[in-house]
């Protein structure tokens, strides 16, 4: 009866401890990291050596602070990725990829980032509110942004404006919503140049 017994436990207990072996034996996903930031090299332009850029401060919302790329945003609503995540703290990827457009733009290579400014006298501080940078992919991918320029020379707030830009991703994967998502900023770039040529 005791053998009996002890043969029934092991029959009952043997699946559900293979079960759990095959479950941790199991590979975890793989982890693709992103990167706001165009690493292709830049075209050739005039340099106009008068104008110097300090980008930032960059504020965010605190659902951007998460290593896990959040997307959606409808009805407040985000999902948060295990599997991609970005590059580098989003506030700074923001700043960096703004100072390499607004240099091709403005035909300068005197940019810096806030507060790394110590080798540079600016002319211009360019002061970034991230409002939103949100949607669903395949679908859209959403850029809300306030802005100002400030005249570093007269101490002066030349420009205050609220860019609110949108791009279609060219497929549901997240290199494309990340791919749409610098296209956004690229236009937030020239809004910014714009700005800043006309207010010299």
């Amino acid at each position: 009866m005791n053998r009996s017994f002890f043969l029934l436990i092991r029959l009952l207990v043997l699946p559900v401890v293979l079960f759990a072996l095959s479950g941790c034996g199991s590979a975890p996903s793989p982890v693709t990291y992103h990167s706001l930031l165009d690493s292709r090299p830049a075209g050739p332009s005039a340099t106009q050596n008068r104008l110097a850029i300090l980008v930032g401060p960059v504020s965010i919302p605190d659902i951007l602070k998460s290593a896990q790329i959040a997307t959606g945003g409808d009805g407040g609503r985000f999902r948060l990725s295990d599997s991609h995540r970005w590059a580098g703290e989003v506030d700074g990827e923001v700043a960096r990829a703004l100072g390499e457009l607004l240099a091709r733009r403005l035909g300068t290579e005197q940019v810096a980032i806030y507060p790394r400014s110590h080798h540079l006298t600016a002319t211009h501080q360019v002061l970034v509110d991230i409002l939103a940078l949100e949607g669903n992919l395949g679908a859209e991918a959403r850029l809300a942004v306030r802005w100002s320029v400030v005249d570093l020379h007269s101490k002066t707030v030349r420009i205050n404006r609220r860019s609110d830009i949108a791009e279609q991703p060219t497929d549901s994967s997240y290199d494309a919503w990340i791919a749409a998502q610098r296209r956004n900023l690229d236009r937030l770039s020239e809004a910014i140049a714009m700005a800043i040529a006309s207010s010299r």
